[in-house]
Order: structure tokens, then C-alpha cells, then sequence
């Protein structure tokens, strides 16, 4: 691919500056990074970096309100992140917007103390906290991390403490510790600004001149080039877990990031566990049947590293057995190079990655963010272009070189098991007004072209051709919808099944064939839909066509693998009582939809429906519903319809099963339970999982558009009602949103979150009241209508940014038999909904004496909460069964 181009050039107050021109769709990225993360904490304070980007969005002197308000208006997307090393910011913003990005960019940078006061910093950190509950004490494993960090790095290395800090901490951290944070780390001459996309250079300058120059250069801050663990000795860890399967974690003490050592680490790891044909996959998952899952990382930081290897025991398996399993594969790659083919197969997938990278603008990830990486790590935005050689020109001997070299130093072996006892320049500038947009870039979608090829398969094409990669996805048109009453996952499993062998291949020749191409298969299955897909470098296609033609036509439902799918099946559901969010995901669609419903059980069954099944029920499923002629080959990327219809005539045209299925919209009973409280004892847990809905109307119902709009508002982006009140305004949650899983049959219109326990109660209050608000007392302003309208239609061209995002546009054309000219439409039908229109929808829809409110958390303490709600009281085991 053709190198990334850009400018570069600092100004007079040290702030760098980075330029890249991209015209192809009218979206600009606006990223900044500041040198500064938690390894610039001390002990006592940690955890302050996180929060002070969570800070850096509540507003500033000429804009003393959310940062997101006037971003989201627009369509754009922003976020930010902090690790040890660095905080970053970045808006993915229409183009015609960017004098609004680099205002409020430039304000926050210069004037945020100004707007700080006690009640945001106090709300922030009460975000923050519950941020590390849901991330880390409410998360199978999450606190394993945490005491790996400390161990790996004793005192005083800088990266003993988690970023996300300690709740000591933070609890005692007090707005003048934010002051000297701010005034010693965010400065101009400690940041570095890229803009990548659609706008003009000189313009740019003038923008960046105006705004940044004028402010002040902060004092050096003093940097650690290089600092290697100080770990002395080898060190046994036992910790307990609320979680079913043991887990090893194996971790040394390795390099730094760009050290000459680095790249070898990190093929090393791909070698050892990338994929279902590496090594440890191969020895301790697939043949030994130890593991349930095992992979392995090297992680290089600015200042140090570590390599890794993580293992999660199989059921009734020791961790002893799978140490021992690890340390001879340490032995033999220690001592024997790996095979060429390994090699250039870990190669091929680093390239993908960086490939598919390029393809991205913005967000975490894109250009942008890579240039600002490479400008502030390795002081050289071309590194971008670079770097990857690094990886390339690895040997094999270098490989085995670094293993002996690291993987027999002192090091880390921290084992988690299951709780003994489980329960369930002088410049001037104006900052006062808001910048308005510039001339808006004029977008118009490409038109896909949808062709039936001679063997009977659908064809669905958007060629893009900039980039050498091609998304690549089969929809076939049933789902778990599908399984018969007696035989939840049915669908799910037989799907699985398909890349277990063919009659020409066997399951390890399938994931290596793919993963020699440096990619990997994916498979999943929904209510209604099966989608098998895959992203590839262009000169990969055909025989990526190939491998799919054959997993669709030719499967053989090996024996030895369904027995072994079935054990990690049956495993994985097992495990399910580990992770409350995964037992909310799955309990509130059976309360939803209701047990009866073919949408309500789970997509990957139940236990005893697994344990139940045979080889033979997959094979009769897969007959009865993988007809080649109701599949539809959908392609976004560099490749013509003409170059496509050619490959699947070649490759789509054997014999199909005479058991054709004709797709027809499945209309789910109404048996879903009644209004109230369901309540899901998980003892112990940190926070309570809240999901609140009800039926909806189907993806095909004329309020569609309007309903997307109206749930824009209550709880579809960050300043959203939900959001603003849980969040923002309370503290009660790291995050709290609402959505509509669109289904042909009758959708769902859910919300949710995780909120403090001792605040379970209110939350629920507060949610309801939000329902209630829409249509009753704070009924949709025109100032919230006209904002959701713009936000909706100035984010569409980000849809066809990259070949995947595009390749999910086009699988909605066909997952909801919509035509062609769909989105050439999209943009007008939005603008022609008014706010009488949508005032109208939320009151036909949106119903809070409807709300099925599910609540997973500890019963011991929030139940006496939730009675006082006077709404009744389900409890319900870990399936949804009625106690």
C-alpha cells in the first residue's frame, strides 16, 4: 500500500503538530495526546490520570459544559483513553466542523481549571470509581490483573499501581492534587496534535495558529527512558476468584517498547498462541484437552515490558498439568526454531493488522492516533509507514534467541482458582462563541450492485478500492429462531460446526489455511441470521472465496470434533455464572420474549440441550436450512462484481440439499412476562446489573426511523436523558444506555447498565422516571429533535469508512431485504421526520408501565431496596427460572 503522507511541524510553545490529508469521505479526525499517563503518578495518588480525563470532558472557561454536547450535535464521535504512559482525545468529526474541534480542543488544553469545581471533580471520581468495579472487581479474573501488575512490578517501579488506581486513592485525591496535575502535565509542550482526513492544510494551520500558539509552554517534565522491573525473586501467587475454571498466568519481565528485542517477543507470542493451528492452542486446547483457552502476549510499554502466557483451565483439570505442558513448550521453541511456515503464517497476521489499521481514519487505533503514537514513543510520525519492517525481517533464530534470553528469568506464576465456597505567539483570539461549521462536504453513498450468480447464490458488491483489502461475509437467512422447542442452540452449534472439517479438510487445515493468510474466520449466529465472515488482503481473496465456498457446501461434522465442541460448549455455559452481565444478556430476553418463544431462549442453548444433542441433529439442521441459493455473498473492497460473479460461479456450484428453506418473517408469541422486578441473586458482586424493556414493533414497521430518533435522545449517545441523569448528574454509573435490537419479527427496546449497589434502588427510580419524562412532563424539545436529526445524518458517511463498516451496511440491505438504494434515500427520509412525528412515536411506543426490569446483583443487600419500589419481586436462577 502506498505510504501515509502528512506534515509536521511544532510550534513556538512545543506543541506538535501533525497533518494528514485524506479527501475521500467528508470526515475529519481531531486526536491529541499528552505525555503523561499513571506511571507519572506517585504512591498515594494513583489513579489520578484516569480521572482527569474523565475531567477533561466536563467543560472549560469558554465552554463550561459537557464536551460532548456540541460534538454529539454534529454526528461526531469522541472518546479518550489513559494507560500507564499516555492520556489521548479524539473526535471523529463531519469535516466542515473542524474550527468547533480545535476550539474546544484548544480551551480545554488552556483554560480547563477555570470551569473545575467540586461537584463535577466529586461526581467524576464517583464515575471513575464505579468504572473499576465494572472493569475489575465485577469481571471474572478482573482483580487478577491488578495483582499481576503489583507483582510483576514491585515498588518503585512506576507501573506497580493499576491506572484505573486504588479506591483509597482516589477517595482522598482533592481538587488542588488535580491543579498541579493539570498545570504540570497538560501543556502544550507535553501534547502532540494530528489531524487526519478531509480539510484543508492551510486552513488547518491557521486554525491550529489561532488557537493553540497563544497558549503558555509548560516546565519540562522529567522522563524515564528506560526502567526494567526490579523484581528480585520468582514469585507463587494463589488468589480466589468468584469464577468456575482455574486459570495460570506465566509472566516475565521483558522490554520496552522499540526495543531491538521487541519484535522477536512479539512474534514469538503469535507463534506460541495465535490461532487454532499455534502451538499451545494446538497441544493444550485441542489435542490434550487441558485448556479451555490459552494465548500468549508480549506487551511493550514506553519504559519497560512484559512477556506473557495465560491459560484457562478445562473443567476437572489441573493447572500443575497445564504448567507443565507450557514450560516444554517454552523448551522446544527455546531450542529449536519455529518453521518457516510458522514464521511467515505470524507474519502474514501482523501485516493484516497493520494493513487494516491504515484503513482506519480515526478513533482508537487510525491513522491519527498511529501518527500521534509514533510522534510521542518514537519521536517520528513516519514510523507509521516504518515500523512494521521491524516485524518483517524477524528470523527464526532470532525467535528461539529472545525465548532462551527472557523465558528463563525470574517470573511471575499467579494461579487463580474458584472460591472454596460458590454461590451461584502573542496572538488575540476570541475563545467566547462557539465556532460555527464551515461549507458542509456534500456525501452521497455508493450504490452496491446486487446480482444472482449462475449457481443460484445472492451477490451483494461495493467496490472500494484505495486500500488492498476485501470484507467478506456469507448471510444465511436463519438463526436461533430457528431451533426446534426441544433443542435451544441447535442453530449456534451446527454453525460452529462448520469450520470443524470438510470432506477435503480437517479443522487444523482450515485455521491454518486461514491463518497463514494472517487472518482468521468468524462465525456467529443470531435470532434471525447466520453470518460466516472474513477480511483479507486483496491477493488473498480467491482462496479465501475458496475455503468459504467449501465450509458451506462440503462440511463433515467430524466426529472427534463435535464431541470436543461440544465439552468447551458445554463448559462455556457452565462459566456463564462467573459473569453477570453475560447472565443479564441471556436472562432478559427469555423474561422478554418469554421461555415459549423461539426468541427467547438462549443462542447457545442450555446444558442439558447441548449435552443432549447428537452429530446427527446438526447434520439434518444444516440440510434443512444452508440452501445455496437463500445464502447471499455479500463483498465491500477492492474487487469488481465482475471479478466476484467469476470466483463464485467457480466456487459456488456443487449439489446442494434438496431441503430448500424459504426465509419468512417468524411472528414470536406474546408471552413475555409481566411488568415488574426480576431479580437474580449474584452474591458478592460489586455492582448491579440493570437491564429494563419490552417488545417492540418489527424492523419493517413505519415508525422505524422515528423510533431510532426517539432512542437517540433517551439514551442512544453519551449526552443522552439516561446517561446525563445516571452518570453525569448522579455518579449512580460508569455508563447507562438505551437501544432497540431490531428484529424482522417484534424488536426489543432495552436499556441498561451497571450501577452501585448501595444504589440499586435509585437507579431503578430514576430510569423509570426517565421513561416517564419522555412522554409526560419533559416531552422532546425542538432543540433535542433538531440535535438527534443532525447528529444522525452528520454521522452516516463514517459508515462507509473502512471495507468492514461498509461490509455492515450491506448486511442489513440483505438481512432486511431493503434495496439497493437504501442509503442513497437514508438522509432524505431523516430530514422528512418532524418533531410532531416524533413526539407522536414516543408516546406509541415508549411506555414505562410496560417495563420488565431485570436486576442482577447481590439479593442480601439490595433486595430490601427494591421492595420498596412496590413493584413485585421475581427471583429467578441463573436461566431464568422462577425460584
Amino acid at each position: 500500500m502506498e505510504p501515509i503522507k502528512f506534515d509536521k511541524f511544532t510550534l513556538t510553545n512545543g506543541l506538535g503538530v501533525i497533518l494528514h490529508q485524506d479527501r475521500s469521505l467528508p470526515l475529519t479526525s481531531v486526536n491529541v495526546w499528552y505525555h503523561v499517563g499513571s506511571k507519572d503518578e506517585k504512591p498515594g495518588k494513583t489513579g489520578y490520570a484516569h480521572l482527569f480525563e474523565h475531567l477533561m470532558f466536563e467543560g472549560s472557561k469558554h465552554h463550561n459544559k459537557s464536551h460532548f454536547e456540541p460534538l454529539q450535535k454534529i454526528g461526531a464521535s469522541l472518546n479518550g483513553s489513559t494507560t500507564p504512559d499516555r492520556t489521548n482525545y479524539w473526535e471523529d468529526i463531519p469535516s466542515n466542523y473542524l474550527d468547533l474541534a480545535l476550539w474546544l480542543e484548544s480551551d480545554r488544553m488552556g483554560f480547563l481549571l477555570d470551569a473545575l469545581d467540586q461537584q463535577s471533580f466529586d461526581i467524576q471520581r464517583d464515575v471513575v470509581k464505579n468504572e473499576r468495579r465494572q472493569s475489575y472487581e465485577n469481571r471474572p479474573y478482573g482483580m487478577a490483573s491488578i495483582k499481576l501488575q503489583e507483582s510483576l512490578y514491585p515498588l518503585p517501579h512506576p507501573y506497580h499501581w493499576p491506572t484505573i488506581g486504588f479506591h483509597e486513592d482516589l477517595n482522598a485525591a482533592t481538587i488542588q492534587d488535580a491543579t498541579d496535575f493539570f498545570n504540570l502535565f497538560y501543556t502544550p509542550s507535553n501534547a502532540s496534535l494530528a489531524i487526519a482526513g478531509d480539510f484543508d492544510i492551510d486552513v488547518a494551520k491557521e486554525l491550529i495558529d489561532r488557537y493553540f500558539s497563544n497558549l503558555p509552554p509548560g516546565q519540562s517534565v522529567p522522563r524515564i527512558t528506560a526502567m526494567p522491573s526490579p523484581l528480585v525473586s520468582n514469585a507463587k501467587i494463589t488468589m480466589y476468584d468468584n469464577v468456575l475454571l482455574p486459570r495460570l498466568i506465566l509472566a516475565w519481565p521483558t522490554v520496552h517498547r522499540f526495543h531491538p528485542d521487541e519484535a522477536s517477543l512479539s512474534l514469538l507470542a503469535a507463534i506460541m498462541s495465535d490461532g487454532k493451528s499455534s502451538r499451545l492452542h494446538k497441544s493444550l486446547v485441542y489435542n490434550m484437552k487441558m485448556a479451555q483457552s490459552v494465548f500468549a502476549y508480549q506487551s511493550s510499554s514506553e519504559i519497560s515490558g512484559d512477556f506473557n502466557l495465560i491459560a484457562t483451565a478445562a473443567e476437572a483439570r489441573e493447572l500443575g498439568d497445564i504448567e507443565k505442558v507450557l514450560m516444554e513448550e517454552i523448551d522446544r521453541i527455546q531450542n529449536h526454531p519455529p518453521s518457516q511456515y510458522e514464521l511467515d503464517r505470524a507474519k502474514n497476521q501482523l501485516e493484516w493488522r497493520h494493513v487494516r489499521q491504515m484503513a482506519l481514519l480515526g478513533g482508537f487505533g487510525g491513522r491519527a492516533n498511529r501518527l500521534n503514537s509514533f510522534n510521542v514513543f518514537g519521536g517520528d510520525p513516519n514510523l507509521i509507514n516504518t515500523d512494521i519492517n521491524r516485524f518483517l525481517n524477524v528470523s527464526s533464530s532470532e525467535v528461539s534467541t529472545v525465548a532462551q534470553k527472557y523465558l528463563n528469568n525470574l517470573s511471575i506464576n499467579l494461579s487463580v482458582f474458584p472460591e472454596p465456597s460458590r454461590s451461584s505567539s502573542n496572538i488575540v483570539v476570541d475563545r467566547s462563541s462557539q465556532p460555527g461549521p464551515s461549507d458542509e462536504s456534500i456525501f452521497s453513498p455508493p450504490l452496491p450492485q446486487k446480482q444472482i450468480s449462475p449457481s443460484g447464490i445472492n451477490i451483494l458488491v461495493l467496490e472500494k478500492p484505495e486500500i488492498p483489502i476485501i470484507s467478506t461475509a456469507l448471510l444465511i437467512p436463519r438463526g436461533s429462531s430457528s431451533d426446534p422447542n426441544d433443542k435451544p442452540g441447535l442453530s449456534s452449534f451446527t454453525t460452529a460446526m462448520l469450520q470443524e472439517g470438510t470432506l477435503s479438510r480437517s479443522s487444523q487445515d482450515i485455521a491454518e489455511a486461514f491463518e497463514s493468510m494472517g487472518t482468521h474466520l468468524n462465525s456467529s449466529t443470531g435470532r434471525e441470521n447466520t453470518l460466516i465472515s472474513v477480511e483479507s488482503l486483496t491477493k488473498h481473496f480467491p482462496t479465501v472465496l475458496e475455503l468459504l465456498a467449501d465450509l458451506v457446501q462440503n462440511p463433515s461434522f467430524p466426529s472427534g470434533e463435535f464431541d470436543r465442541l461440544k465439552t468447551e460448549r458445554l463448559t462455556s455455559l457452565r462459566r456463564i455464572k462467573d459473569d453477570p452481565h453475560a447472565i443479564a444478556m441471556r436472562v432478559s430476553h427469555s423474561i422478554i420474549y418469554g421461555k415459549s418463544s423461539p426468541y427467547g431462549h438462549p443462542i447457545s442453548g442450555f446444558e442439558n440441550t447441548i449435552n443432549n444433542m447428537t452429530r446427527e441433529d446438526l447434520i439434518d439442521h444444516f440440510g434443512g436450512n444452508f440452501a445455496l441459493e437463500n445464502m447471499t455473498l455479500i463483498i465491500a473492497g477492492d474487487i469488481s462484481v465482475d471479478k466476484v460473479n467469476v470466483l463464485a460461479e467457480k466456487y459456488f456450484s456443487s449439489g446442494q440439499s434438496d431441503k430448500t428453506y424459504i426465509p419468512t418473517t417468524i411472528s414470536p408469541p406474546d408471552s413475555s412476562a409481566a411488568p415488574g422486578i426480576y431479580l437474580v441473586d449474584k452474591p458478592g458482586a460489586a455492582q448491579s446489573i440493570i437491564r429494563t424493556g419490552y417488545l417492540g414493533v418489527p424492523r419493517g414497521h413505519k415508525d422505524y426511523l422515528a423510533l431510532n430518533l426517539v432512542n437517540h435522545i433517551l439514551g442512544g449517545q453519551f449526552t443522552a436523558r439516561l446517561n446525563m441523569n445516571l452518570r453525569q448528574d448522579k455518579g449512580y454509573s460508569y455508563g447507562y444506555n438505551s437501544w432497540i435490537e431490531w428484529m424482522n419479527a417484534s424488536s426489543v427496546l432495552m436499556s441498561g447498565g451497571s450501577v452501585e449497589t448501595g444504589v440499586t434502588k435509585e437507579a431503578i427510580q430514576e430510569v423509570i422516571r426517565e421513561y416517564t419524562d419522555l412522554v409526560n412532563d419533559r416531552i422532546i424539545t425542538k432543540e433535542e429533535f433538531d440535535s438527534s436529526k443532525t447528529a444522525i445524518i452528520r454521522q452516516f458517511p463514517s459508515a462507509f469508512q473502512t471495507t468492514s463498516s461498509i461490509l455492515d451496511q450491506l448486511i442489513r440491505l440483505a438481512q432486511f431485504d431493503l434495496p439497493v438504494d437504501y442509503y442513497q434515500l437514508y438522509v432524505g427520509n431523516i430530514n422528512a421526520l418532524t418533531l410532531d412525528i416524533i413526539q407522536t412515536v414516543a408516546r406509541t411506543h415508549v411506555d414505562s408501565a410496560r417495563l420488565i426490569i431485570l436486576v442482577v446483583g447481590d439479593a442480601a443487600i439490595i433486595k430490601p431496596g427494591l421492595e420498596k419500589l412496590d413493584m413485585g419481586i421475581h427471583e429467578l436462577d441463573v436461566e431464568g427460572n422462577y425460584i
